[in-house]
């Protein structure tokens, strides 16, 4: 055949019967000599034997297809099978970066027969079964399990290499995982070369689960570490930090403290941490937390148990108000939702008068305001955190604005704070260094909220602390509105009609959209068969072209030739002419 077209070269490549030995094939980089295939314009040029390897091939080594590559110089690589050095061309993966010679790659793999020589894709070098009579090798570890390979388990092994492998483990270990530490697959290679791993900084080599993508590696021991899900696990490997997290029985010394929950973990309770780093979760937190709920408050979307920076003010939880500053929450990246994982704990618990849903009692907040009265709810305060909805508790019809509590024997009356005895001067009243006590617990308090107050002894009750009898008058005045109240059937329900009202408009604005669309996608069917249609038209023309101008390059090549050639005659005949 004259002309070929080939897979290495954009142009076709013209059969050349006699090779140049002053030339080299650009796959294998050897002197041209015998048949030959050349493109002039680009000076590429190959022997027939390499025009007829394989455009991909399968090696037990690597998971993924490698594809023949012609690597331009003084481009390099080692080979992931013999480790030499190469060039010119390799069968390469390029989303691992794996190289392999071609050679290598085309040798055929080694058939064991039996089970004493097995060849396994995490070593180059065949594996030979360890007897149990060899005592030398009593003391080598697994490089998966890091577990000793004597005793009555199966082991294979290569002596050169030192490498040996628990066949529990070959058969277990997998090919590739996904890892939270990194957003890529991370696929199992081979390397004899030293890498960090990417997990616990810690030097490797042979074997890596690997992003050639990213340039990231894992070694098998991160990469195969017990979960968070693994509640029996002496290490773990937690989403929120790089280094694996050791068990601990007893924290001594400095107070510690827990990164999710901020409570202190010294003392006789179970941590998971890494003294390295000073990092230290309760075991409760780092376990028993769930991965994904679905909640009340977002219940368009599950929202995910995630990982923040300590102390960021960029974040806050949609149910308090107040800046994330734990380690963990949960949180809904698409609707950018975020929720304390303790106030995930909060359940929708009771009714107010017209508005359709439950609310939820919040104790602290931070940048919510009462719908009623308008005014800052610090702490106790109702709230419908789908729609933004938020009451004092005070502030609820069925609260009384006095009552008769057993920490003072007379009625207290729902009042403004703070008081004039209170200050020392009008002015005091704008201070905020000035501290403010409840005459029930003895501690401070916001001396902007309402108080329950005794004018005839000047008795302050903060709200927290005649929170239980408050409480009592929601839950009586939920149960009799519940019992006195006429069933609505769902058809008389004014919010669902409401929202059948507003499906119905939407679903008629989307048909005429759809319709659209089905007819886009149609034509665009068309025409992507029009386009193949064209191609297969175009690209014998294109061959054909590519042809004659490589002829026509050739030519003038020759007539050039041929011209200096006639041109130097006639200098030599005139100069003997000459006298």
């Amino acid at each position: 055949m004259d002309i070929i077209k080939h897979f290495l070269h954009r142009h076709p490549l013209s059969f050349i019967d006699k090779g140049n030995e002053e030339l080299f094939c650009s796959r294998c980089l050897k002197h041209l000599s015998g048949p030959t295939y050349g493109c002039s314009r680009c000076k590429f040029f190959i022997h027939d034997h390499c025009a007829e390897l394989p455009p991909k091939t399968e090696h037990f080594l690597h998971p993924c297809p490698l594809v023949l590559k012609v690597l331009p110089l003084p481009v390099v690589y080692n080979c992931n099978l013999c480790i030499e050095p190469g060039a010119g061309s390799s069968y390469r993966c390029e989303e691992c970066k794996f190289d392999m010679h071609v050679e290598c790659a085309l040798k055929p793999a080694m058939k064991s027969e039996g089970e004493e020589l097995i060849q396994h894709f995490t070593h180059w070098h065949p594996l030979q079964l360890v007897l149990e009579k060899n005592k030398e090798e009593d003391q080598v570890c697994c490089f998966i399990c890091q577990k000793l390979c004597s005793g009555s388990a199966t082991a294979y092994g290569c002596k050169q290499c030192e490498f040996f492998l628990h066949n529990s483990c070959m058969t277990s270990i997998p090919r590739k995982i996904n890892h939270f530490f990194h957003p890529c697959p991370l696929i199992l290679l081979t390397s004899p070369f030293i890498y960090t791993c990417g997990g616990c900084d810690e030097r490797g080599s042979f074997l890596a689960f690997s992003c050639g993508r990213c340039c990231f590696q894992l070694d098998v021991k991160c990469a195969l570490l017990p979960t968070v899900k693994s509640e029996d696990a002496k290490q773990i490997q937690h989403f929120s930090h790089q280094h694996p997290l050791a068990l601990r029985e007893n924290i001594n010394g400095s107070e510690v403290r827990c990164r999710a929950c901020e409570e202190i973990c010294s003392g006789p309770t179970y941590t998971f941490g890494c003294s390295r780093c000073s990092f230290f979760f309760h075991r409760s937190c780092a376990v028993e937390l769930p991965q994904q709920i679905h909640h009340p408050f977002h219940s368009q979307h599950p929202i995910t148990l995630s990982s923040f920076p300590l102390k960021n003010f960029q974040y806050y939880c949609a149910a308090c108000g107040l800046d994330v500053r734990s380690l963990l929450a949960y949180r809904c990246d698409k609707c950018e939702f975020t929720l304390h994982k303790d106030c995930a704990k909060l359940t929708p618990s009771f009714k107010y008068g017209p508005h359709p849903h439950l609310l939820t009692l919040i104790d602290k907040t931070d940048g919510i305001y009462c719908d009623i009265c308008r005014k800052k709810a610090n702490n106790f305060c109702l709230r419908c955190v789908a729609c933004r909805f938020s009451i004092h508790l005070y502030c609820h019809l069925s609260v009384p604005k006095t009552i008769n509590h057993k920490c003072h024997i007379h009625p207290l009356t729902l009042t403004e704070s703070p008081f004039e005895f209170e200050l020392n001067s009008p002015k005091d009243a704008y201070n905020m260094d000035d501290e403010f006590y409840c005459d029930v617990c003895e501690e401070k308090r916001d001396k902007y909220n309402q108080v329950y107050y005794c004018v005839t002894c000047k008795f302050i009750a903060e709200t927290g602390c005649v929170i239980s009898l408050l409480l009592s008058f929601l839950t009586n005045s939920d149960e009799q509105s519940t019992t006195s109240s006429r069933i609505i059937s769902t058809d008389e329900d004014p919010v669902l009609a409401k929202l059948d009202g507003e499906i119905t408009k939407r679903k008629e604005k989307a048909k005429p959209l759809k319709l659209e669309i089905e007819s886009l996608e149609r034509l665009i069917q068309k025409l992507q068969a029009r386009l193949q249609e064209l191609k297969a038209k175009l690209e014998p023309i294109t061959w054909g072209l590519d042809k004659l101008e490589e002829d026509r390059f050739l030519y003038m090549y020759e007539l050039k030739h041929k011209m200096k050639a006639v041109s130097g005659e006639h200098f030599k005949h005139s100069t003997e002419a000459s006298p």
